[in-house]
């Protein structure tokens, strides 16, 4: 938690002094919308994530249980543990920095320099060197996602947006569905700890595109909608 006091508040600094603004400048205030968009940023991956995973253990004939030993405080320090993870990540990567690389470099280019520096962050953080297939396929994958929470800041002008879509994400593929090996087995475990049964490999195919692009796609055409909305907005307030 002092991490990511310390993060806010060095943005607040490199804010004031690079771009005479304040925090305000990556939407922490709240509005009526700004909270529609930790709902559904909220329920959406939760949704999505979810039903993937309950597909993925019926096709491996792998199906999950309730793990019986798990109790509300497991829950709560799991949950916890995700929360200041993704809030520490999502202020270094989609705050004060994206803002500063976005009026600096255009949304395009800033967009993509936060994408790769994600990427590589989690070289690190997932002590990753050495392992070159595991270092390609890691970049990639959060590579995307990345881009699709700055993204996600740059549409909406809000970080409250990314945060809460990073935010339901890890926490249904950590707390609820036990993906992490770092807090162990959560709410939900499975039966077998390989799959019994490997579908043929077009299923498979299918199912691995699922996994790796099938969310940011869904979630590239919510955001395209929040562009043409406030375009449309723009539009109306034109005219009038």
């Amino acid at each position: 938690m002092i991490g990511i006091l310390v993060e806010l508040l060095i943005s607040w600094i490199l804010l004031r002094l690079l771009q005479k603004q304040n925090l305000t400048a990556i939407g922490v205030e709240l509005s009526s919308q700004r909270l529609k968009y930790i709902g559904v940023g909220l329920l959406f991956p939760i949704l999505y994530y979810s039903i993937l995973f309950m597909v993925l253990s019926y096709v491996g004939k792998n199906p999950y249980n309730l793990n019986n030993n798990y109790t509300k405080a497991n829950f709560l320090e799991a949950t916890w543990y995700v929360f200041q993870s993704v809030a520490f990540e999502t202020l270094i990567f989609q705050g004060a920095l994206l803002y500063m690389l976005i009026k600096y470099f255009g949304s395009t280019k800033a967009i993509l320099i936060s994408a790769v520096s994600f990427g590589i962050y989690h070289w690190f953080s997932w002590n990753l060197f050495g392992q070159l297939s595991a270092m390609i396929i890691t970049f990639l994958t959060t590579g995307i996602m990345g881009y699709v929470w700055a993204l996600a800041f740059d549409k909406s002008k809000s970080i409250y947006l990314p945060f809460a879509l990073h935010l339901g994400s890890n926490f249904t593929s950590m707390v609820l569905f036990s993906k992490d090996k770092n807090i162990g087995q959560q709410l939900f475990i499975q039966t077998y700890t390989a799959d019994p049964y490997s579908p043929g490999t077009i299923i498979s195919i299918l199912l691995l595109l699922c996994y790796y692009i099938g969310f940011p796609i869904l979630l590239l055409l919510y955001l395209r909608s929040i562009q043409y909305r406030i375009e449309v907005d723009n539009i109306i307030t034109t005219t009038n």
